[in-house]
């Protein structure tokens, strides 16, 4: 097969989710013997074309400075040369993900009388504080690109699918569910020798959505309490600057540490040298995240939101707390670090969960039968 994805941005420039989910599902359709080619956007310092572990990769559009942020113009450049591209090649499927990359596969596949899916990693309660940019059109953009009528949509939760069908009108019939998942032969190829104890690590965008400063609150609520906890913030994003200074009002320099742009084997290093994993989300289509510390053997606490609910049982894998409780979140914190041997069992019971649910070898087989069955 002749596979293209269109996706803003893609690993190594930019590690979101969507990203990590296309590029581990697009170097196994490699090894299978598929073509495949990614359409993003051009990104400053980036070759046009590259090859990335057998993916070509076209960079088309504007150039993009510091992903994921763009302009409206950025937006409409990117759409119109993304489409032309698609116009100009011929492909077996088109898969996009939202929500620029829709309404090229869209159109451009209509018009190449090509299949197209529409991979919907979550939807938006509407706010503001969802969005990373553009969120004052982002909303009535979303309300039209996912009621487009493309041959499958493919969701990562059950969550997202419930919610297509009851608030969009999507019928469940056109949905297929297919998790994330975890390069299990990645994740124990990555030796660490000593763990940081007492230690908690964030790793996603630095949006509002994500809620770090709830984190930060909490280890400042620790360490009121006389509880000596460290904080690892890995990521990038908007809200940024607003947390470094958040650290440094509070007095936590000692106890919370930044990190960005690290590579993708440095993340998970991070993940196996920590003690727990937190994700105060309010919004989480699937919460890749946490599959990645449970297959680190690692427990994760998270707010009880979106898709998250999927990968983590309370008290088993790790806690779910109702979203923005921070006096429930730090108690949970604390209950893990005190609780070596819960921790422990709760890490191994993840990576179980991990090795059953959430292997991407078995991911790529189903997708890859849903494609042939839209072409044929």
């Amino acid at each position: 097969m002749k596979i293209c994805i269109v996706s803003d941005f893609f690993v190594p420039h930019y590690n979101g989710g969507g990203e990590r989910r296309y590029f581990e599902l697009a170097k196994r359709f490699v090894d299978r013997g598929h073509h495949v080619d990614v359409i993003g956007m051009k990104l400053q310092g980036v070759d046009d074309h590259e090859v990335v572990e057998g993916i070509n990769v076209h960079h088309v559009g504007p150039v993009i400075r510091n992903p994921p942020n763009k302009t409206v113009s950025d937006f409409i450049h990117y759409v119109v040369s993304a489409f032309l591209w698609i116009l100009k090649n011929d492909y077996d499927i088109i898969d996009s993900q939202q929500y620029a990359p829709f309404i090229i596969g869209f159109f451009g596949g209509k018009i190449k009388r090509t299949p197209i899916i529409g991979t919907i990693h979550d939807v938006s309660s509407g706010r503001d504080d969802q969005w990373l940019t553009l969120n004052k059109v982002a909303p009535f953009i979303e309300k039209f690109l996912l009621r487009l009528p493309y041959d499958k949509i493919i969701t990562v939760s059950n969550h997202t699918k419930k919610a297509l069908t009851k608030n969009y009108g999507v019928n469940p019939e056109r949905i297929d569910l297919l998790y994330n998942g975890v390069d299990l032969q990645l994740v124990d190829s990555i030796i660490v020798d000593k763990k940081n104890n007492d230690s908690i690590i964030f790793v996603g965008r630095l949006a509002p959505h994500k809620h770090v400063d709830d984190l930060i609150n909490v280890v400042k609520l620790l360490k009121e309490d006389s509880k000596d906890v460290y904080l690892k913030v890995v990521g990038n994003g908007i809200e940024k600057d607003n947390l470094k200074k958040m650290v440094n009002d509070l007095n936590l320099n000692d106890q919370v540490d930044f990190a960005s742009d690290l590579e993708y084997s440095d993340v998970i290093t991070e993940i196996k040298k920590s003690s727990i994993l937190a994700l105060p989300s309010t919004r989480e289509g699937f919460g890749m995240v946490l599959t990645e510390a449970n297959a680190c053997n690692i427990p994760a606490v998270t707010y009880k939101s979106g898709g998250v609910v999927e990968v983590i049982e309370d008290s088993k894998n790790g806690f779910l707390v109702e979203p923005r409780n921070l006096n429930e979140l730090s108690k949970k914190i604390m209950y893990l670090l005190e609780n070596e041997n819960i921790a422990r069992e709760m890490g191994e019971y993840g990576r179980k969960k991990v090795e059953n649910c959430f292997d991407w070898e078995n991911i790529t087989t189903n997708i890859l039968e849903i494609y042939e069955k839209l072409i044929e």
